[in-house]
């Protein structure tokens, strides 16, 4: 088993390869900026992006649809930029606009696997359960399958449990986590890290840059939501015609999980 000094810094002795499953460009920073770099100095690092981050055209204003292939490509050399910052060299991403996970997550199961097999993976980390966004929630029950073949962790992005915007932080914990808090030099690291995506600069401006937390992968209920009470990707639903909020509702999101060929893995 992983094991880890009281002061959250990682004793990295059983984990040599390491895998981040990370749904959009820009959660790689948002959710494990620190803890990545703290990995790159000693384990080999591999990053599989679930989605390309853009909404498909049908979901954005009609005038702006044909700059689709654009947004994609602006997207993806933020994506470069910052994988460049981290020092990470090994990626994998996949074609699929964001929003789109819940339907490809059984060919999304089925290429992480092989990239676990062909690369020896021993260590994935994944966003949590927690209702951020619906991409996060399906790549963490993707991620619950995994477990036969490696250690699963999972780290909080951002989440609406008791109507406020909690950040980096999980909204229930079991004493497990391990809390990086991170220093001056760290935080800074972590500002200009964000910048890079200049398309979300928007979604990225209320991320906590006082810690990042992660604990091994719990065992969730997916055919529920994570948590009572309104969704973080939910807490616009009056305004559903804008592009920027989630057209789906939670208990689609978990029907489509359910209706998944792995769910009874």
């Amino acid at each position: 088993m992983i094991s880890f000094l009281k002061n959250g810094n990682l004793l990295y002795k059983a984990m040599k390869n390491v895998l981040f499953i990370i749904p959009h460009p820009d959660d790689e920073i948002v959710g494990s900026c620190i803890l990545i770099k703290n990995f790159l100095r000693k384990q080999k690092v591999i990053l599989v992006f679930l989605t390309n981050g853009v909404i498909s055209p049908n979901m954005n204003w009609f005038w702006k649809r044909k700059n689709y292939k654009k947004d994609v490509s602006i997207r993806y050399q933020e994506m470069l930029k910052s994988l460049s910052n981290l020092g990470v060299n090994d990626f994998f991403l996949q074609d699929i606009p964001t929003r789109h996970l819940k339907t490809n997550i059984d060919k999304s199961y089925f290429l992480l696997k092989q990239i676990i097999l062909d690369k020896k993976i021993d260590t994935i980390f994944c966003p949590a359960y927690e209702g951020g966004h619906q991409d996060h929630d399906v790549a963490n029950f993707i991620a619950s399958k995994l477990k036969p073949y490696c250690e699963v962790f999972e780290f909080p992005e951002y989440n609406f449990h008791g109507q406020v915007i909690n950040t980096n932080t999980f909204f229930e914990m079991n004493g497990s986590e391990v809390i990086l808090d991170l220093d001056k030099e760290q935080r800074l690291f972590k500002t200009m890290s964000m910048s890079v995506y200049k398309s979300e600069k928007q979604n990225l401006k209320y991320i906590n840059l006082k810690q990042e937390c992660f604990r091994p992968l719990i065992n969730y209920d997916y055919s529920s939501p994570p948590h009572n009470g309104i969704l973080f990707y939910k807490r616009y639903s009056l305004f559903s015609w804008h592009p920027r909020v989630d057209e789906n509702s939670p208990i689609e999101i978990c029907d489509e999980i359910r209706n998944s060929e792995i769910f009874n893995k």
